[in-house]
């Protein structure tokens, strides 16, 4: 449950699989998602990689909108696991922040960002969220909203939380999204809108009332 916050949103950083192609669904979503912010004003900031960071920096462009990518130096080898810096994505950005190594990059990211969209990803996002997650508890009142998108995260995130040992702040400071519209909304009112959904019985009794 994301709480009110202080914090002027500028920035949103996109997380998640550097491996997403062009027609899988969180690839498309993430290229919505920036499509949307940017078209709202907001600068979308990325890891300068494939996946969804290409996503996020090609629907930003998509409206004419502002990227900026944090990148590890071109110079440093960094072996065949990096993922590395994608030349269809550095190209398109207005500006490039060099790092030294994986740490610097991803506390940079962090550093630049207002707010913070995760899509689907592995151990890299992980570390990613991880650090934001923290961030955002010790600035709470004035902490960068997270945003879990698509339905991966839901049954993942609540098992987190529930069975670890996560205190009152660390539960006020996310919310989830299922479309671009929804990642919008929450950040423009940096609360959550979520609501219960509701299903079977009492779902279609509600329908029956409102067609009344």
């Amino acid at each position: 449950m994301l709480a009110k916050t202080k914090k002027i949103i500028k920035r949103v950083a996109f997380y998640g699989d550097a491996d997403a192609k062009k027609n899988d669904q969180h690839y498309q979503e993430a290229f919505e998602t920036a499509k949307i912010l940017a078209k709202a004003g907001y600068i979308v900031v990325n890891g300068g990689g494939p996946g969804i960071m290409l996503a996020s920096t090609l629907g930003a462009k998509e409206e004419k909108g502002k990227v900026e990518v944090v990148i590890i130096d071109e110079k440093i080898d960094m072996g065949d696991n990096y993922e590395g810096s994608g030349k269809e994505n550095i190209d398109k950005v207005n500006k490039i922040y060099r790092t030294q190594n994986i740490q610097q990059r991803t506390e940079k990211v962090v550093e630049l960002a207002d707010a913070h969209i995760v899509f689907k990803g592995g151990t890299g996002t992980m570390a990613e969220l991880a650090l934001v997650w923290e961030k955002a508890k010790f600035e709470f009142g004035n902490h960068e909203p997270l945003i879990f998108y698509g339905d991966c995260w839901k049954n993942t995130v609540e098992d987190l939380v529930n069975n670890l040992n996560f205190d009152s702040l660390e539960r006020k400071v996310y919310a989830f999204a299922n479309s671009p519209e929804e990642v919008l909304d929450i950040i423009n009112n940096k609360k959550s809108k979520n609501k219960p959904t509701e299903s079977g019985l009492f779902s279609k009794i509600g329908k029956i009332f409102a067609n009344l």
